[in-house]
């Protein structure tokens, strides 16, 4: 079963864990800045209606948690009350914390949908100089969770990083390559860069060469479509 409608859901659709040992939670919250409680209420009701069901329980929750610039943030405090609630009430389970997701999808909030909107449409962004962050394309994150895949009780916790940290002004140096414009930004000395800490669960990467320049042609290069 696969709950939800977006770039995670579609990417589940016929996948092994589009089965009916699975509850595939991809109905989340799709802007990391969103600061209205009753979007977290809605998908705290949502999940209730999942737990402790017979099924495996698949949530995705995010590697921020463990950004030390983000622990006040109601989006992260969010992820990690829904993780130790999954643990304390259901007892088939598998956590999968993503960094930033690329993809095809008109999401605005996306970190690089939001940094190429800007330099596509000129507009000065202020960026934190000394943050870093980790790229996974979407068509990946099936074939890394694939070998934990299990149809009988389990309780796991995996990382998914995708590509190697990536400094900020880097990523956007290469944003700014693949689209062939330069952006107005601004840049203050702020961010962080994070490493996630030991027996936080399995992490996982991408095994490929140049993978965020990939990534980036990908869905944003000339030919991408």
């Amino acid at each position: 079963m696969i709950v939800g409608h977006g770039l995670i859901a579609k990417a589940f659709i016929h996948s092994v864990f589009d089965s009916p040992h699975h509850v595939v939670f991809a109905s989340g919250i799709s802007n990391s800045s969103e600061s209205n409680s009753s979007a977290y209420t809605r998908e705290l009701d949502l999940l209730a209606q999942y737990l402790a069901k017979n099924k495996t329980l698949i949530y995705f929750s995010t590697t921020s948690i463990f950004d030390p610039t983000k622990k006040d943030s109601l989006y992260i405090r969010h992820k990690i009350n829904i993780e130790k609630l999954i643990r304390n009430q259901d007892d088939s389970y598998l956590i999968v914390r993503l960094p930033i997701l690329v993809g095809r999808t008109d999401n605005a909030f996306t970190l690089i949908n939001f940094l190429v909107n800007a330099i596509k449409e000129k507009r000065p962004v202020q960026l934190h100089s000394n943050a870093c962050r980790h790229l996974l394309d979407i068509d990946d994150v099936v074939p890394a969770m694939t070998p934990f895949y299990s149809d009988k009780k389990t309780q796991n916790t995996i990382n998914i990083l995708g590509s190697e940290k990536i400094t900020i002004p880097d990523l956007v140096s290469k944003i700014e390559n693949t689209l062939h414009k330069k952006g107005e930004f601004s840049w203050k000395n702020e961010g962080a860069c994070y490493d996630l800490p030991p027996n936080e669960g399995e992490i996982i990467y991408v095994n490929k060469e140049n993978y965020v320049d990939e990534i980036l042609l990908k869905y944003f290069g000339d030919d991408a479509t």
